[in-house]
């Protein structure tokens, strides 16, 4: 608890990990997150939740972000089905992904970043066709 402190929304870049802190009624709270476009959008809308005016974020950054190097070499997962299970988790719903070998990957999503993904899929979609 921080007595006094005004509602705010900070983001911050530790060892490749992306972390939104968000300041509410003197309450701080810290949310860490690996993709920093996810955790972009979670402080935006924590900001518009707290009814902060909008604005770019401003990244504390570590000097030892190695995300581009860690980027180049992570495998892609080309989605092969999309499986019609039913399954329900603490934290939301899972959905399970297969690629085009028969992995099969669960994806554990909440309403944030369910919406999250549509939002950055029909985004995609949209740049590459856009034509």
């Amino acid at each position: 608890m921080v007595a006094g402190e005004p509602n705010d929304v900070r983001l911050k870049n530790v060892d490749g990990q992306r972390i939104v802190q968000v300041v509410e009624n003197g309450k701080v709270t810290r949310h860490l997150f690996n993709s920093q476009a996810v955790a972009e959008s979670y402080a935006e809308f924590q900001r518009i939740r707290l009814g902060l005016p909008a604005k770019r974020p401003i990244w504390e950054e570590n000097p030892v972000d190695k995300r581009p190097t860690r980027l180049r070499h992570i495998p892609d997962f080309i989605i092969e089905d999309v499986l019609d299970l039913a399954e329900f988790s603490d934290r939301g719903i899972i959905t399970t992904l297969v690629d085009t070998n028969g992995v099969r990957l669960r994806l554990h999503l909440t309403v944030l970043t369910s919406e999250l993904l549509c939002e950055r899929i029909a985004d995609a979609l949209e740049r590459r066709y856009e034509e």
